[in-house]
């Protein structure tokens, strides 16, 4: 095995992986050429505030807190015309609603059953949509008021494109 670098040239600080593919740091002693880990020590001060940060890092990274509730409704278009093919009663449409609150501004497809469901921080929302359906998807579809997110709960709005 050869040695990276000159017998001579002392420690050398470097980088390596490990098995998993993570990276440390060390160094490279070259008269054995082998590496050792450097030893890092973190004050015991240091700790809360480590730990403090992590832990928002990780609620952050990962998308949902166990604090969440979940906003669900449907997509509907209501009134118009009574007819066979457009009964007076509420029927769902596809398109995309937008929810927005405290922090989230959230465009959400909606399928052809008109159905939705979504995962957001305890909050206020209002909840706003288009359809194809209804006036080629340049009319504003809108739930009835603001909905009241909170923890761990669910709360129903559906989205209402009022036809003439």
């Amino acid at each position: 095995m050869e040695c990276p670098i000159r017998a001579d040239a002392g420690e050398t600080e470097t980088e390596q992986r490990d098995h998993s593919g993570r990276a440390y740091e060390g160094r490279l002693e070259p008269a054995t050429c082998v590496f050792r880990r450097r030893e890092v020590k973190i004050p015991m001060v240091c700790l809360p505030f480590a730990a403090v940060g992590l832990a928002g890092f990780t609620t952050a990274c990962s998308g949902q807190g166990p604090a969440d509730g979940t906003l669900t409704g449907h997509l509907y278009g209501v009134g118009g015309p009574t007819t066979a093919t457009a009964p007076g009663s509420p029927r769902p449409w596809p398109g995309t609603l937008t929810v927005t609150g405290p922090g989230v501004h959230l465009d959400v497809p909606v399928a052809a059953g008109g159905a939705y469901s979504v995962r957001v921080p305890p909050g206020r929302y209002t909840v706003a949509g288009h359809s194809p359906l209804y006036d080629s998807g340049t009319a504003l579809c809108r739930a009835a008021g603001i909905a009241t997110v909170t923890s761990g709960h669910t709360t129903k709005a559906d989205v209402l494109c009022q036809m003439s």
